[in-house]
């Protein structure tokens, strides 16, 4: 396709937005009135990852104020991994949402079959497979930037520290040049402050990004587009006039064509690999197939398989399936085996064929 250069003008896409704060610093209380304004006569649902602690404001009353028709709620026990996040956005957004609190998102980096864990259980030779869980990550990055929903994460934040080398510039970020910035007499450990826990660059996809205060609750904001900034003086809690001021905002750029939705959604597939891609291309009818490049996204398919399958790690010995993550797959024998959950026996190995 050739390359185009056109006016730049701000298109109308759906918002994410983070919320992070320590634990009881009332993440999801404030994503919950923040998401009544953004969804307005539309449908709120929460993704609760935190042991069932989100449906414990159904009868509020400042959530049943904001809510009057009360939010959708489901459940997401362990494991946290990429792949059931994008499970349950879909099946919130299959269920009539407009705007989907994950909560917490901080999971699926670091909880039980979260990424974190993926690398750890997959290792190749003696090394963590960080290929293997970056990937996943990245399967879910692309999800959610292909969404149409407004989607809150929900993220714990903890504080963090750099280990400042004696003899160097006691900085907290490469954006202070003070000259006169103190140099460490011995090798130091610096605070710099509360930060998410997520995976370093997941914070970069995001619209909107809010701290909130451990004590007041107050919002402080961390990235917020320049017309938006009014919204968050200091000392203010979030509300739902806030909320309904993002949708405006949000809705008043060019509208994406359906066709920008469908590259997307095309696009992401083909991150997935070459089965989920035939899926979604199947689906399609002739004229939207027309729509898309089909050779470039086959192209991709391959690749993301071909990744895929160097993450793969070599046994010497299957481990027993029962203890392993449903989907987790090896290399043994000679060939790919993965953890399915049998209706007769449960959880065993199953070879993959078509590898």
């Amino acid at each position: 396709m050739p390359i185009e250069f056109v006016l730049a003008q701000r298109q109308a896409s759906p918002l994410l937005i983070e919320l992070s704060s320590v634990s009881g610093g009332g993440k999801t209380y404030s994503a919950l009135v923040l998401a009544s304004g953004i969804a307005g006569p539309g449908i709120v649902a929460l993704i609760d990852a935190e042991n069932g602690r989100g449906s414990m404001y159904a009868d509020s009353p400042g959530i049943m104020k904001a809510l009057p028709r009360g939010y959708l709620y489901s459940r997401l026990d362990p494991p946290y991994s990429p792949q059931r996040y994008i499970d349950y956005i879909t099946a919130a957004e299959q269920a009539g949402a407009t705007v989907v609190i994950i909560d917490s998102a901080s999971h699926e980096w670091e909880g039980i079959g979260g990424c974190c864990e993926i690398a750890e259980k997959n290792k190749l030779g003696q090394r963590d497979n960080w290929a293997k869980a970056k990937r996943e990550h990245k399967r879910f990055v692309y999800h959610i930037l292909s969404s149409k929903l407004h989607l809150i994460f929900c993220l714990r934040a903890r504080d963090k520290v750099k280990m400042i080398a004696k003899g160097q510039p006691m900085r907290t970020s490469f954006a202070n040049v003070d000259p006169d910035v103190p140099i460490a007499e011995k090798e130091t450990v610096l605070s710099i402050g509360m930060q998410p826990v997520c995976e370093k660059n997941f914070q970069f996809e995001m619209t909107v990004r809010l701290q909130l205060d451990e004590g007041t609750h107050h919002v402080v904001p961390i990235k917020v587009p320049e017309p938006l900034l009014p919204l968050f003086p200091p000392g203010k809690l979030l509300t739902k006039e806030d909320g309904a001021a993002l949708a405006r905002w949000s809705k008043s750029g060019k509208t994406i064509e359906d066709v920008e939705h469908l590259r997307k959604r095309a696009t992401t597939a083909a991150h997935d690999g070459m089965q989920a891609y035939k899926a979604f291309f199947t689906s399609l009818s002739p004229a939207d197939k027309k729509k898309l490049d089909h050779e470039a996204l086959k192209a991709i398919a391959t690749e993301a398989d071909r990744e895929d399958l160097d993450t793969i790690p070599e046994v010497d010995m299957r481990p027993d399936a029962v203890e392993l993550v449903l989907g987790t797959r090896v290399r043994w024998d000679g060939k790919v085996w993965v953890v399915i959950d049998d209706p007769k026996d449960g959880y065993m190995w199953d070879e993959v064929k078509s590898v």
